[in-house]
């Protein structure tokens, strides 16, 4: 499993080396993902989170197209503000639902209104843009 903490650290450089050339919300998630997905993916090799009978990777179902999508926005030349915006809330409301599922419901409280006030952010960021 460590494969695949090596891959997650490469992804993480190449989305530094993004946020570094071209600095910007998508690429500032890109990196956050990256680096959270190589973190929890050493827990998980070094059997911290998962015994060495956990061949089954279902976490990877919820992993892998948020990863995609955050990398793919990180590498346009003019990231969407919309798909930015609707994989921010998605994230902040995952991580609400699991802060709430593991007890701590004001982490689930801050992810959450982070969340709608990302949302209203995005909304304000698409209408000045397209009035202007």
């Amino acid at each position: 499993m460590y494969p695949f903490v090596v891959i997650g650290g490469l992804m993480t450089l190449t989305a530094v080396a993004a946020a570094v050339r071209r600095p910007g919300p998508a690429q500032l998630l890109a990196l956050v993902l990256w680096a959270a997905y190589s973190v929890y993916e050493y827990y998980v090799a070094n059997g911290t989170l998962c015994d060495a009978n956990c061949n089954i990777r279902v976490d990877l179902i919820l992993f892998i197209p948020l990863l995609a999508a955050a990398t793919y926005l990180a590498f346009q030349q003019e990231p969407s503000i919309g798909a930015t915006t609707v994989l921010y809330a998605i994230c902040l409301g995952l991580v609400a639902l699991g802060a709430l599922m593991f007890g701590y419901p004001v982490a689930a409280v801050i992810a959450g209104v982070g969340a709608l006030v990302v949302v209203g952010l995005g909304l304000k960021a698409q209408f000045a843009r397209s009035k202007g």
